[in-house]
């Protein structure tokens, strides 16, 4: 879900588009770093959709979870995509 105009919208697996979200909401990667603590690095890759690159477990979903809350998202689409490819990618190994 994308926050307009104090509401939650939808935000679905697949039509993310995380970097456009967070330029709609007046957030730089590095504002959001300092807000959350969470590495330039994470932050990219949470934006380009490469969970892989993200350290696991626990740290990934609260990294994603703080993500969200800053470019005003419905932390569980994001989550719910991150469950999708980290189990995809589980199950081809």
């Amino acid at each position: 879900m994308v926050k307009r105009n104090g509401q939650f919208r939808a935000v679905t697996a697949g039509s993310l588009n995380l970097a456009e979200t967070r330029l709609k909401s007046g957030r730089t990667l590095e504002q959001i770093a300092d807000a959350t603590k969470i590495s330039i690095r994470f932050l990219r890759a949470i934006e380009a959709e490469e969970f892989s690159e993200l350290p696991g477990g626990i740290f990934s979903r609260s990294y994603l979870r703080q993500y969200a809350g800053q470019i005003g998202i419905e932390a569980s689409g994001l989550l719910e995509t991150y469950r999708m490819r980290i189990e995809t990618k589980q199950d081809a190994a």
